[in-house]
Parts: C-alpha cells; sequence; structure tokens
C-alpha cells in the first residue's frame, strides 16, 4: 500500500493480522474482528467509523490492551504487546493511554476535583500535586466553577469534559474514545469535539475516536470504515483536505493469497487449489455483492467455493443462490441471484483463460482479459491506447512485472512505456487484474 503523508510519519500503534473471538470455543462465540492491519501514526486523529455491531468498540478494545487478539500481533510505541507481562501492561496502559467513554464513569460519591484527580493516585502523586494538576485542567476546560460538586449536579456536557480532564491528567499521549458525544446534545457534542481537535492540535495527542455517526468524521485526517468486523476501506486526509482513499478490505485480501503462496513451497498444485479455494471464493463473493447479511455472504461464499472447484456446475450454483435461506440457500431474487450469478461466471471463465497456457497463446490470453476489462463498468478505454494496455496486461499475466510496477505503467504516457491512462481508469484496472489472477491460481 502507497505510503500516506501525515503530520508525523512514525508508526505509534500497529495492528498485524488480528483477529479477536468472544467466548471462543463455546456454543455462543463470536467472531468480532477479521484479520485487520492497521497502522496509526503519532498525532493522528483517527476516527474508527461504522454501523453499531461491526467492531468498533472492539477494535479500540484490543488497541487499549482491555482484549487479547486471539491471532495477531499488537505493537504500541515499537513495544509487542504479547510479550509484555501483566505488571508491565498495566504501567503501559497508565503511562500511555487514557480513556474516554461514552457512560461518563464518574464517581458519583466523589466531587468533581476529586474525580479528575484520581488516577495520580496510582501513580503515588501527592495530594496537593495531585489537586493542583486537577484544577489546571478543570480551568483549562471551563468547569473549574464546580470543582466541589457531585457530577449529578452537572450537565452531561460538563461531566463529559469532567471524563477528559480525568483521563489527560497524566498526560498520555495516545487518547482513545469509545463515541464519546454519543450521549450529548448538538452543542454539547461541538464543544466535546472541539476539545479533542485541540489536545490533536496543539498538544500533539494522537486520537483514536470511535463513532457512528458520520458527522464526526470531518475531525479526523485518518478515517476506517468498518462493517462485520473487518475494515473495509481507509481514508487519509491531508493539511488542504484532499481524501486518498484505500479499499482495504482488496488490498488486506492480495497481501494474504502473495503469504499463503509463498508459505505453501513443496505442496503440490491440487494441494494448494483446495486449501485456497475459500479464500478466492470470499474475496470473489465480495466482488460480486457487498449488500448481504453475514449468514448470507457465508453461504454465497460456500457457493462461489464449490463453483471455483467445479464441483457444482452454474446451474446448481444459481439454485443456491435462489434456494430460500432455511433450506441451505442465500434466498436472493431471481433478478439478483442471475446477476450475481453471470458475474461470477464471466470472472471465473475469464480466470481461467487467462491462465491457460496450453489452449491459449500469450497474445491472446492478453487480448481476451483486455476486451473483459475494457468492458466493465468505470472503464472508458480509447482506441488508441488498447494496444499499450494489452502489453501491460499480457507483462502482467507472465509474470514479467509485478503489482507495482503494473499500476505504475497504467498511468504513464505511452512515450515511457506506459497506457497513458488517468489514475482512476488505471486504479480499477489494476483490481481487476489482480482479482483475475487471485481467482486463475490452480484452475489449470
Amino acid at each position: 500500500m502507497e505510503e500516506i503523508t501525515t503530520k508525523y510519519e512514525e508508526v505509534i500503534i500497529e495492528l498485524q493480522s488480528v483477529n479477536f473471538i468472544y467466548n471462543k470455543g463455546k456454543d455462543n462465540a463470536y467472531q468480532a474482528l477479521y484479520d485487520i492491519n492497521l497502522k496509526i501514526k503519532k498525532n493522528d486523529f483517527l476516527i474508527i467509523f461504522g454501523p453499531s455491531g461491526c467492531g468498533k468498540s472492539s477494535l479500540l478494545n484490543v488497541i487499549s490492551g482491555l482484549e487479547y487478539p486471539d491471532e495477531g500481533e499488537v505493537f504500541v510505541l515499537d513495544k509487542k504487546r504479547s510479550e509484555m507481562t501483566k505488571k508491565d501492561q498495566v504501567q503501559f496502559h497508565r503511562k500511555t493511554i487514557g480513556m474516554i467513554f461514552q457512560a461518563y464513569n464518574l464517581i458519583p460519591t466523589l466531587n468533581v476535583l476529586d474525580n479528575v484527580a484520581i488516577p495520580q493516585i496510582f501513580i503515588n502523586k501527592r495530594k496537593k500535586e495531585r489537586e493542583a494538576r486537577a484544577m489546571e485542567l478543570l480551568d483549562k476546560f471551563g468547569i473549574k466553577e464546580y470543582a466541589e460538586r457531585i457530577p449529578t449536579e452537572l450537565s452531561g456536557g460538563q461531566q463529559q469534559r469532567i471524563g477528559i480532564a480525568r483521563t489527560l491528567i497524566n498526560d498520555q499521549p495516545i487518547i482513545l474514545a469509545d463515541e464519546p458525544v454519543g450521549n450529548l446534545d448538538s452543542k454539547s457534542a461541538t464543544n466535546v469535539m472541539h476539545i479533542l481537535n485541540r489536545l490533536n492540535t496543539e498538544e500533539n495527542k494522537t486520537i483514536i475516536m470511535v463513532s457512528h455517526n458520520p458527522e464526526n468524521i470531518i475531525w479526523g485526517n485518518h478515517i476506517i470504515y468498518m462493517k462485520d468486523g473487518r475494515i473495509e476501506k481507509e481514508e487519509f486526509r491531508d493539511i488542504k483536505g484532499d481524501i486518498t482513499e484505500v479499499n482495504k478490505m482488496k488490498q488486506q485480501d492480495i497481501t494474504d493469497i502473495e503469504a499463503l503462496l509463498r508459505n505453501f513451497q513443496g505442496l503440490t498444485k491440487e494441494q494448494i487449489r483446495m486449501m485456497i479455494a475459500p479464500m478466492k471464493a470470499k474475496i470473489l463473493a465480495r466482488a460480486a455483492i457487498f449488500d448481504l447479511e453475514e449468514d448470507q455472504h457465508k453461504k454465497l461464499e460456500d457457493g462461489i467455493r464449490q463453483r471455483i472447484l467445479n464441483t457444482i456446475n452454474p446451474k446448481e450454483f444459481f439454485d443456491i443462490l435462489d434456494r430460500p435461506e432455511e433450506r441451505g440457500g442465500v434466498e436472493l431474487n431471481a433478478r439478483t441471484a442471475h446477476k450475481i450469478s453471470e458475474k461470477v461466471e464471466e470472472i471465473i471463465k475469464i480466470a481461467r483463460i487467462s491462465g491457460d497456457r496450453e489452449k491459449f497463446s500469450d497474445d491472446e490470453r492478453a487480448s481476451i482479459v483486455s476486451k473483459y476489462i475494457s468492458n466493465q463498468d468505470g472503464v472508458s478505454i480509447q482506441p488508441d491506447k488498447f494496444n499499450n494496455l494489452r502489453v501491460l496486461i499480457k507483462n502482467r499475466l507472465n509474470s514479467e512485472i509485478n503489482r507495482k510496477e503494473f499500476s505504475e505503467l497504467l498511468d504513464k504516457d505511452k512515450e515511457d512505456g506506459g497506457a497513458g491512462l488517468n489514475k482512476q481508469t488505471a486504479k480499477k484496472i489494476a483490481k481487476h487484474i489482480d482479482l483475475i489472477l487471485m481467482i486463475s491460481y490452480g484452475m489449470t
């Protein structure tokens, strides 16, 4: 993935292939996170956005250390969390990470001053020192006059500012916020967001915030969109406000399958074909349709896996799409089932041709794939550029150029050996070729 420049280049949090399952091994086991790969840089204002139940809070909990991944690694400030002792974890969390919650979690029997000061007890600060620091923060957030009151006497917005002050009292560099404005009216919510923004821009705090409200996206310079426990895409906003978008799921799929193939040395082609079929089915299912429930997606993926392995024919695959859920089908309407079936069959056909060197010459394979791609939605190839595209596709199918070189050449001028396409068209073509190559592996 192309590196995107943020205010600072230092990666302070990294998640590598993280999977997380609640109640693992039990009847009510539920996988909340799937293959999460994420880099967070110093001074990012990261928004984790998505609907309820998509895994946002689970991701935040794994980042914070409140939950531990079942697979994968979490690095914070170059420290591998799995290698830290429990005592180290507690000390590290206390010094590094502050947390703000949707529920303010204030202690109702303590006054505002003591609520803010309490974290400093655990780092052995004297009463005078911790009260002075707490008053400084209360003054900063405009609530100093309420220091002796109990929290329930104050408004929701004021209570959240108390929560933020408490979070900041130990001056941790990383602030995690789980729906911090979810219980607030619009005016109070805006005030809290301004506070978080100042902490990010003026005090160089790294903010990681969970939200289901699209209005909050504008505050972030790094946004990830989650669905069903996966990162669907990432956006990076530069100082000018320009957005660079990365389709995370497809990038991740490509990385995963390349890593798998590197580890399959010594296995037969048939063994590899069987082992990677489920991954290919998942990739092709996403390419075919997105708007399905989780159970429907699983059944669609299983049907595609069988179709890729050729254990069912096209009619049987269509029947799976059309069949009611209680009979093991996906239960799509007939029109949608036909559309998906046709798309899957078309991609499988092109994938088979692209890898069949016995039946088709290099030029024939390149021409067929080029014509297929030029007919896809959003791809427009001028006649004078088609031949250059065909040559590049031929080189890519023959592994004479890698993914990065192929993508760069699509965007280069013809005089420099490229296809002379605009950037958006080049990106779409590169994605289509990636999909074809992944599906074609082991088919012939």
